[in-house]
């Protein structure tokens, strides 16, 4: 059998959501920041996205991540979606570091803690490993500043109309009170979830690009519905990202967790240093925290809190003779 690629890859998830980091199998690639590389990747190298994130070898929900060189952090990573490609990924960030503690490539493990910096499309980030007993016992990562663009943008679709707040977290976010919307964050609403979603991501979209939305000409990456609560611990933001018709976020989202921090505290519910959880469907947390910025009282700080866990090392390859050589997504 004919064999024309080899990639290697390092797997993990991240409170229920999928991680693939290349260890190997990429071609050099051009360009002298990380974000110059990931275009060149995009402009040459595509099929080898679709390769391992598509079926037979992946599905809708797989994020992928490449690491390159940085002259500026570190190191250099870019984030490969199923359908796009991602100037940040905060559950991929935590999948990183854990699969380079698996890799020993930040430090001994018996270290109590390795800290790193990563050059990603959205800028340079911080990113902390503590270990406990020479294990990873959480992740932190230092996100990119988070803010409020515009709120109470009122968008309809499929009989009902919401009120959207646009937030950016690192990728652009729609948030919307779930209840609001009729979702149930649990895992027998996905279904509805993703449906009512991506209408209202299509429509929001459309009155972005129209012009119709000040304060923001930037189309949303998502839609994050949530709801909040409180117990003896503090407050609980439940949440749930739709990307697409057929893909959500199985974590509590990262840059997700970051726009829901800044919207907030834009609204006065929470106060800069003051901790609280983002929980997804499966009932598994982060824990978040906004930080001020000096001369930027337009945006916060996030400081995210997750753990990743491995779940298996990777060969892929492709034989001559395959039909679905750059895989396949069905909607």
């Amino acid at each position: 059998m004919a064999i024309r690629r080899w990639i290697s890859t390092i797997d993990s998830h991240t409170a229920g959501h999928p991680t693939r980091v290349v260890t190997g199998g990429v071609p050099p690639l051009r360009g002298d920041t990380v974000a110059a590389r990931a275009e060149d990747f995009r402009a040459r190298f595509d099929a080898l996205r679709t390769f391992l994130l598509h079926e037979p070898r992946g599905h809708a929900a797989m994020v992928g991540v490449v690491m390159t060189e940085s002259t500026r952090a570190d190191f250099g990573a870019f984030f490969l979606g199923s359908y796009k490609y991602l100037e940040m990924c905060g559950h991929a960030t935590i999948g990183l570091a854990v699969t380079l503690d698996q890799m020993g490539l930040i430090g001994p493990s018996d270290l109590p803690q390795s800290s790193f910096t990563l050059e990603v499309p959205a800028g340079i980030i911080t990113v902390h490993v503590r270990r406990e007993h020479g294990a990873v016992a959480a992740v932190t990562f230092e996100n990119v500043p988070a803010y409020v663009a515009t709120c109470n943008v009122p968008v309809a679709a499929l009989g009902v109309t919401v009120s959207v707040d646009v937030v950016w977290g690192g990728n652009w976010y729609g948030l919307v009170a779930a209840r609001a919307a009729g979702v149930e964050l649990a895992p027998a609403g996905v279904s509805h979830a993703m449906a009512i979603g991506a209408a209202l991501k299509a429509a929001l979209n459309a009155d972005i690009v129209q012009g119709h939305v000040p304060g923001t000409d930037r189309p949303v990456d998502s839609i994050l519905f949530y709801e909040t609560a409180a117990d003896d611990q503090g407050l609980v933001s439940r949440q749930l990202v739709v990307l697409e018709s057929n893909k959500f976020d199985r974590s509590p989202c990262g840059t997700g967790s970051s726009a829901r921090l800044a919207q907030l505290v834009a609204r006065g519910e929470i106060g800069l240093d003051q901790p609280i959880r983002t929980r997804n469907i499966l009932d598994v947390d982060f824990t978040a925290t906004a930080r001020a910025i000096e001369g930027r009282p337009d945006a916060i700080h996030p400081h995210i809190i997750g753990l990743a866990h491995v779940t298996g090392e990777h060969r892929f390859m492709l034989a001559d003779g395959d039909p679905l050589s750059d895989g396949f997504l069905c909607r």
